[in-house]
């Protein structure tokens, strides 16, 4: 742990950290001396809780910065049980102590053995939907749009243009839901089953009324 802190203590502008457990106090640390233990650990105790009264209120706060004139204080939340305090020059380069952090963090919360994570949310669960009914698509409010449709379609292609809108809605529904707003999509999927080129043409210029 104190190799970890010894890595994190090499990045420019890092004077030295610690490690404040809720259980053990402060169980690594190479701050300068001018810090005794007593401190560390009450001064520990003090910007831990500061994470407790974020989660009272259900803010999801990892970290956070003190600001003074002779240094600049940088807490990170390592688990519900644990901080660690990173005491820098007042013009660090912060960017690159969080990188730093983030690098060393994981290899920290494995040597804190009675470190305790936040329980995890339950994943939600995606109830599938059935696939919509085509029949009740062509039966339902758009029933006389789609009814203008099929008369056109049935021009070019005939007797089968029922079969083919039933086909293309099903397409047409696995793209969004079925609106006004949509036809034009629906009739470009139509156009697929008519071959000939002027009939497509012939097909859409009946329907300019409703796409």
């Amino acid at each position: 742990m104190q190799k970890i802190l010894a890595e994190l203590k090499a990045t420019p502008g890092v004077l030295g950290s610690s490690i404040y457990t809720s259980k053990r106090g402060i169980i690594a640390t190479n701050l300068p001396e001018i810090f005794k233990a007593d401190t560390q650990k009450r001064f520990g105790n003090i910007l831990h809780r500061i994470f407790k009264l974020n989660d009272t209120v259900k803010l999801d706060v990892n970290s956070f910065e003190i600001q003074y004139e002779e240094a600049l204080l940088l807490v990170k939340k390592l688990c519900n049980t644990s901080s660690l305090i990173i005491i820098c020059e007042p013009d660090a380069k912060v960017h690159l102590i969080n990188m730093s952090v983030s690098m060393l963090a994981a290899d920290l919360l494995e040597l804190i053995d009675d470190c305790e994570q936040a329980p995890a949310l339950p994943e939600k669960v995606s109830t599938p939907q059935p696939p919509a009914d085509p029949k009740a698509i062509i039966n339902g409010s758009l029933s006389g749009e789609l009814a203008l449709m099929k008369r056109a379609l049935a021009k070019h292609i005939g007797p089968v243009a029922g079969r083919t809108l039933e086909r293309s809605v099903i397409k047409w529904l696995e793209k969004g839901e079925p609106s006004r707003t949509r036809l034009n999509e629906l009739a470009e999927i139509m156009r697929l089953d008519i071959d000939n080129r002027i009939s497509q043409r012939e097909f859409f210029d009946e329907l300019k009324e409703i796409i």
